[in-house]
């Protein structure tokens, strides 16, 4: 049975590792680019400072991508790249 979620306004099957990371792909670039900025202005009659933050953990999906690239290479019978390709200098 498909486990349908709905992630940055797409349906995804939440147990097929593939789509799960096309759709977070797209999040990530989203994330990069800066569209889920939220920025705060505070003044007082001195100053006026405006703070911009963009919430989320870019190293926390990147290592997720990374995991459901994994699983999506077992998936379609491939071989992930070996952990002493990845420490390369």
């Amino acid at each position: 049975m498909a486990n349908i979620i709905k992630l940055a306004g797409v349906s995804v099957d939440a147990d097929d590792p593939c789509a799960l990371k096309a759709v977070l792909e797209v999040v990530r670039l989203k994330l990069v680019a800066g569209e889920n900025t939220e920025e705060y202005s505070l003044m007082s009659p001195v100053t006026r400072e405006t703070v911009r933050f963009s919430p989320g953990n870019l190293k926390a999906l990147d290592m997720e991508i990374d995991r459901l690239n994994r699983a999506c290479l077992v998936k379609q019978n491939k071989r992930p790249p070996s952990r002493r390709r990845l420490l390369r200098y």
